[in-house]
């Protein structure tokens, strides 16, 4: 019987506990939940080779003769056909080295998402031409 009395004890004074400390950071403004990290809509993915801040989203875009992509926009990469990604894969390969940053930019802005069948490749060859630049 004495066990079990100290067992609610124990129990009641963590249940208080916990109410106060609930208390306590809500005074201090510490919201309940933690802030988790929204990604930018228009995000790539290419993390590693992007030299532009989120806040560039709200520029208007440049259109390299690709007006036809914007049908894609807010599609997510996962939902691409092969033929479709193979559109993305021709107008990137027929642009200069200089643009491709550009156009990927471009892309965000517009809420266009590379596609994952060319998503890898594309981030492979920007960092190839980022390797290229610092040797030059």
């Amino acid at each position: 019987m004495t066990s079990l009395l100290i067992l609610v004890g124990i129990v009641i004074l963590f249940s208080l506990s916990v109410y106060i400390w609930n208390i306590a950071q809500r005074r201090k403004g510490v919201s309940e939940e933690p802030e988790v990290y929204v990604r930018p809509d228009g995000c790539c993915g290419a993390h590693e080779v992007c030299e532009h801040p989120a806040d560039e989203l709200n520029q208007k875009p440049v259109y390299f003769d690709d007006e036809e992509l914007d049908r894609f926009k807010r599609k997510r990469s996962h939902e691409y056909t092969n033929e479709e990604a193979e559109e993305f894969r021709d107008i990137f390969y027929t642009m200069f080295d200089e643009e491709k940053t550009h156009w990927l930019r471009s892309l965000r802005m517009r809420h266009i998402a590379l596609p994952d069948q060319v998503k890898h490749e594309m981030v492979e060859v920007m960092k190839s031409l980022q390797k290229e630049n610092k040797t030059a």
